[in-house]
């Protein structure tokens, strides 16, 4: 193993901060000059997929193949619940709206566990559970946000949204979970050897379930973010987060077989896919490309992230064999 190999190993945040100087540097080719306000123009827009792309990270480092594909329905509809409940109550709206994505985190979990279902199934199921529910409820609920709330969380600081700085506060709150407590070093074992930890006395099915519930809590949260700045709620409003999302959680050093996670790199990764949407947006205004080209590219993307992801695994598992032997 290279010198290279074994610091991008250690640090694969420098990836997606590798990515996000490049498409920075793309854009100012194209725009005719470096502007530093694209990079705050692309963090504030990136908030809602690096909330996502954080709760997705959880998900997938429980192991087993486990994805979250229930996101952006969790999302509308904590959007519709805060609308609706923050002209009550601002506080009371948040909460429930946070509470209610734990919740639907809380059956996806369950089912998981206790059923037996496999991840990916079992929160496609889900999602089209919770999108009939949003599809019955919608009629009947608001959709424009608190005018208060909405004026703080698009307050900007400076260059600096306060979005954004929530959002940041959210990851580091994240990190310190992950990595100075008890449970993230449990969820990492039951990620990297569910068998293993659960003889080791780790309590696996408890431990999964809540990186089910705090993924939900956070995809909540980004419902109640995301209504307030789209101007308020309506029933297709995640979909355009959520490959975003998936691509910034794997370039960010999320292991695709799980018991992997990096923050830094998932934030950096989230500000990656925004600078490449800015690239791309730019690039299809000067050249007129066809409709969808966008959506193909990132597409493409996301697939050789995974590739990669899954040979760099197989080749660490590979290295530990040849240690051992």
């Amino acid at each position: 193993m290279t010198k290279i190999e074994k610091f991008t190993g250690k640090h694969p945040a420098i990836w997606p901060m590798l990515g996000c100087l490049l498409f920075f540097l793309l854009i100012g080719a194209l725009s005719g000059g470096l502007n530093v306000n694209i990079i705050f123009t692309c963090a504030r827009l990136a908030t809602f997929s690096l909330l996502l792309a954080l709760a997705q990270m959880i998900v997938v480092t429980s192991g087993d193949g486990a994805i979250d594909l229930s996101q952006t329905y969790i999302l509308t509809l904590c959007a519709y619940v805060s609308c609706s409940m923050m002209d009550v109550n601002p506080v009371l709206g948040l909460i429930l709206s946070v509470l209610i994505g734990g919740f639907c985190g809380l059956v996806s979990g369950f089912i998981n566990i206790c059923l037996k279902v496999p991840a990916m199934i079992t929160t496609l199921a889900t999602g089209y559970m919770i999108f009939t529910v949003i599809l019955v409820g919608a009629p009947y609920m608001k959709v424009l946000p608190n005018a208060s709330f909405v004026r703080f969380v698009t307050y900007n600081l400076g260059m600096l949204s306060v979005q954004t700085i929530i959002a940041v506060a959210v990851a580091a709150i994240l990190a310190i979970i992950l990595y100075r407590t008890k449970y993230g070093k449990h969820l990492h074992a039951v990620g990297q050897n569910r068998k293993a930890a659960y003889l080791a006395g780790i309590n696996t099915g408890r431990v999964v379930i809540v990186a089910f519930v705090t993924g939900g809590m956070l995809c909540g949260f980004a419902g109640v973010l995301c209504g307030a700045v789209m101007g308020g709620a309506f029933q297709d409003m995640g979909s355009a987060y959520f490959l975003p999302s998936v691509a910034a959680a794997f370039v960010g050093g999320t292991g695709a077989s799980g018991g992997k996670s990096n923050v830094l790199g998932v934030c950096f990764g989230a500000l990656m896919m925004s600078l490449m949407s800015s690239f791309l947006n730019t690039a299809e205004s000067l050249y007129q490309f066809p409709s969808g080209i966008k959506q193909l590219i990132m597409g493409v993307f996301l697939v050789c992230i995974l590739l990669l992801s899954v040979s760099n695994e197989k080749k660490q598992k590979q290295r530990t064999k040849e240690v051992i032997l």
